[in-house]
């Protein structure tokens, strides 16, 4: 358990990070801190005293601390070349990939990285910001967490933004942030994942989405698409909803009750190639055979699709080419930020058909 000076300075750090103090601020008085924080006063004079130490706040004698321009203190050292990365993951999953292309383009402009992860959890995700934006910097690339829900930092990148911090967003964005990103066309890829399955005459079609980012609900709207598309079809599709929290337990029973039910699906389109991996490991523990008795498309082609016993039909993502493109982009904001143009990139999704997949007969 860390002192609790460290506490109340963290949280007051985070103030000023996410926007909530402007440069030249009033900070509140001694007293109002310790009825905040519920502390002695010796405590909160070590707080704020490290952080005047380290340039976040100043005083003038007899008239209390004020907030510091600590961003533009920072951009008046000598320039880092370092990059910030912050993804939901690093080493696992197609994120090594990513990682991998943006290096190579920083590595020979000489820049390096300074990595962290979310784990998509929000919590972290403050956590990761204030300690990535506590390091002099000059740019930013992010992968949003729980996308499709209004970001409790976002006073985070409002910052960013009004100090004109080189930032790019991958995969998604979030809601009121003028931010270039990079992201698939996650609607088209769930479409063709689900007519995939169509074409080769499936009717019970199983989806399986995650919620709590915007490319499962995108790639969901795609598998809603492709049924309205067909109108004549008599039997609807279905899917299953997750959060990030139920990946681990809850998925997989839900995905077992529904290849026990009376009225199995034929076909399953998956959020991605992780829980394709899992709709296979539960079919073949209840002795179904794939893609004879259920066929299964997954997404983003990462290096599961191929090592699994049944190759896997799924939706390519690009991977090192969007770390390789993030890297250019976040280069050409760092040369000119104020006018340097930077068009957003968006993907096109391609299908790769491998074995998974199967015609059925109605």
């Amino acid at each position: 358990m860390q002192p609790k000076y460290k506490t109340v300075k963290d949280e007051i750090k985070s103030w000023l990070m996410s926007d909530k103090f402007s440069p030249h601020d009033k900070l509140p008085t001694e007293t109002q801190l310790m009825e905040k924080f519920h502390v002695s006063r010796h405590t909160i004079r070590r707080a704020i005293g490290d952080l005047e130490v380290e340039n976040y706040l100043y005083r003038i004698q007899g008239g209390g601390m004020y907030v510091s321009n600590w961003r533009e203190k920072q951009e008046t050292q000598t320039l880092t070349k370092t990059i910030a990365v912050l993804t939901t993951h690093i080493a696992d999953y197609i994120f090594p990939s990513i990682i991998v292309g943006i290096e190579k383009v920083l590595s020979e402009h000489s820049f390096s990285l300074l990595l962290s992860s979310t784990h998509h959890d929000i919590s972290l995700e403050r956590k990761s910001l204030e300690n990535l934006l506590s390091h002099p910097i000059e740019g930013i690339i992010v992968e949003p967490t729980k996308s499709s829900y209004p970001s409790q930092n976002i006073g985070f990148y409002k910052n960013l933004e009004k100090s004109n911090m080189p930032c790019v967003m991958i995969h998604s964005t979030y809601q009121d942030t003028n931010f270039p990103s990079l992201t698939m066309d996650d609607t088209k890829g769930g479409y063709m994942a689900t007519e995939h399955l169509l074409s080769l005459g499936h009717r019970k079609i199983l989806g399986i989405f995650k919620t709590d980012d915007h490319q499962g609900l995108k790639r969901m709207n795609g598998f809603i698409s492709a049924y309205q598309q067909n109108p004549s079809l008599s039997v609807p599709g279905d899917f299953i909803t997750y959060g990030t929290n139920e990946e681990k337990k809850e998925l997989p029973q839900r995905i077992k009750a529904s290849l026990t039910s009376s009225n199995r699906p034929t076909g399953i389109v998956c959020y991605n190639d992780q829980v394709a991996l899992t709709v296979m490991s539960i079919a073949k523990e209840l002795g179904l055979s794939i893609p004879e008795d259920l066929s299964v498309v997954g997404y983003d082609d990462s290096q599961v699709a191929n090592i699994v016993d049944v190759k896997l039909t799924t939706i390519k993502h690009p991977k090192e080419q969007m770390g390789i493109d993030a890297a250019n982009m976040i280069l050409k904001l760092i040369e000119s930020p104020l006018t340097k143009k930077v068009e957003s990139i968006v993907y096109k999704p391609e299908l790769v058909i491998r074995e998974s997949t199967k015609e059925v007969k109605n």
